[in-house]
């Protein structure tokens, strides 16, 4: 999808810009509106936000609306709470792990929720991207405990794993 993105405004940056964040946010492009949800979103915001013209934000959303397949995925989305930076950052017990890797590798995240369950330790979270539908390709993991280094090690074994950070 973000592929399909990329060539539909490959010639207009701001406009991709903004099909980013419709994109990465969960944005719901309508011919009724721009939607978080069921919350209405301003065209004058998103473009302040993203430093362009409200009319760039309008004229994403007409070729969005324009194009058959572009069209089918965005008035289909929905916004996503991501609470790993919740987990990370609070004075909590959680461990947050992330995990960056080869798009097109097969069985990444089974490895890892397989490596968390032989530490016994329960996922309370999971977020996983790939660039068909994102920007990049990662995985963040939030756990009911702290992340033992060895989990890294092992998950770095794996030539398709690229990088792992805990937190």
């Amino acid at each position: 999808m973000w592929t399909k993105v990329r060539e539909a405004f490959q010639r207009t940056p701001s406009r991709l810009k903004v099909a980013q964040l419709f994109l990465e946010s969960g944005f719901r492009v309508t011919e009724e509106g721009i939607f978080a949800g069921s919350v209405e979103l301003s065209t004058t915001k998103i473009a302040r936000a993203l430093g362009v013209d409200r009319k760039v934000v309008e004229m994403t959303a007409q070729v969005i609306l324009s194009n058959k397949s572009l069209r089918e995925v965005f008035s289909k989305l929905k916004p996503v709470a991501d609470v790993s930076d919740v987990a990370r950052y609070s004075q909590s017990r959680y461990g947050v792990m992330e995990v960056f890797a080869v798009s097109s590798a097969v069985g990444i995240a089974a490895q890892a929720t397989s490596l968390l369950a032989k530490e016994n330790i329960s996922i309370r979270y999971m977020l996983c991207k790939d660039p068909v539908f994102s920007v990049e390709s990662s995985m963040v993991i939030v756990t009911d405990r702290r992340i033992p280094g060895r989990v890294v090690d092992q998950l770095l074994a794996n030539p398709n794993v690229i990088s792992v950070t805990l937190s």
